[in-house]
């Protein structure tokens, strides 16, 4: 009799306390996940947006409760229903929607999510134009490979296009092979490039290397609500795009590269920033023109800038022996091939960026450089289609 009014007792209050708490770590696990989204960087201020339109307030006010209180943002943003009256039902239901809503934008733009820690297919194409004063060079880089959230390996097949008034030529520019590495420890950002590249473009032309090209590249940033500062140094064995501009040459010696800026955030995914290179050649430097054709004269034609930058690797070129003659010119403008001392390839300048996200799938942007010493201006106005995100809508590549 005491057994079963005991398993009576059990039964009358198991339920109800089952009931009870299954709100409770539904929320829990609903939270976890908003926790999850705002770990990255790169997606808490979506949702801190979407936390804000919930609750109707600023988003800037739950960035002041997050710093000031400590709280996690899921912490806070239940915090801040709780103070409206909601029950845990109501909650669960403030989460589930503001998870929903996440996800839908997250579907709308770029960006990967947390989870997505699995290997995803790169399928990406880059048009590019470059335009100074002298001249323009057309650019389109398909690349495709396997990334994930720590590593990504990348092959890419540019070819180029150069429109001058006394050069006017295309083809095929180094295929290269890049492999990154990335991974956050103490609060900063850490990535790591080695991009290399086969001698398949025609060096007399300005489109390769000659020689398989090779670049070292490491960068530390730092994010900050709406900031991200950071820096860049590397080593190459040729110059090409891969510091701070395309430029309209290309050397075939050693080189140590920095450079460094902040990426703003803006709303609607706007994204600007600003920054400065710096270029410091090694030893002797054999360069190869793209404003002088191949066996012409030297002559004042069109200064063509060249080349990649969706790739960031830099191509040179063997030959040429001669020092360039004594002329007002630049050098790159005197003759196709020439041999000059690293003193006068040391380079540095600044750089301002645009990125719009057009679409899912599509965004645009724009670079201007100014290099201090060559007294150039270049910009750059490119277009990118990611075509992993346009065939697979559902995917967050």
């Amino acid at each position: 009799m005491k057994w079963t009014l005991s398993a009576l007792c059990v039964s009358l209050v198991l339920p109800a306390y089952v009931c009870a708490q299954t709100p409770a770590a539904a929320i829990q696990r609903e939270m976890s996940q908003v926790d999850a989204l705002c770990a990255d960087p790169d997606l808490k201020l979506a949702v801190v947006a979407a936390m804000a339109d919930s609750v109707q307030v600023h988003r800037n006010h739950l960035l002041l409760l997050h710093k000031d209180t400590g709280q996690s943002f899921a912490a806070i943003f239940v915090s801040e229903l709780r103070a409206r009256g909601i029950d845990d039902a109501g909650i669960q239901q403030s989460l589930g929607a503001l998870l929903r809503e996440v996800n839908r934008q997250l579907a709308r733009s770029n960006v990967v999510t947390p989870s997505a820690t699995a290997p995803r297919p790169v399928l990406f194409v880059q048009s590019s134009i470059d335009y100074n004063s002298s001249g323009t060079l057309y650019s389109l880089v398909p690349e495709f490979g396997v990334d994930s959230s720590h590593a990504a390996i990348i092959v890419g097949v540019p070819y180029h296009r150069i429109f001058g008034s006394s050069v006017s030529s295309g083809g095929l520019g180094d295929v290269y092979v890049a492999g990154f590495l990335r991974g956050r420890a103490a609060g900063l950002d850490f990535g790591s490039a080695l991009t290399a590249g086969a001698p398949t473009g025609d060096r007399n032309q300005g489109f390769g290397a000659g020689k398989f090209s090779i670049d070292a590249t490491g960068t530390v940033a730092r994010r900050f609500e709406f900031t991200r500062p950071w820096v860049s140094a590397g080593f190459a064995n040729s110059i090409f795009n891969n510091v701070g501009y395309q430029r309209p040459y290309i050397t075939d010696g050693n080189a140590v590269h920095v450079s460094g800026g902040v990426d703003f955030t803006l709303p609607r995914k706007l994204a600007v920033g600003i920054g400065g290179f710096g270029l410091e050649p090694i030893g002797t430097q054999v360069v190869y023109s793209q404003t002088v054709q191949a066996g012409a004269p030297g002559n004042g034609g069109a200064m063509i800038p060249g080349g990649n930058m969706g790739s960031g690797m830099g191509m040179g070129n063997w030959g040429g022996t001669a020092m360039p003659p004594a002329s007002s010119m630049p050098f790159y403008e005197s003759t196709q091939q020439s041999v000059v001392r690293a003193s006068d390839l040391r380079d540095y300048g600044a750089s301002v960026w645009l990125s719009v996200p057009l679409h899912a799938g599509l965004s645009l942007g724009s670079v201007i450089s100014r290099s201090v010493p060559f007294h150039l201006t270049s910009v750059r106005v490119s277009i990118g289609v990611d075509l992993a995100r346009l065939l697979f809508p559902g995917k967050h590549f």
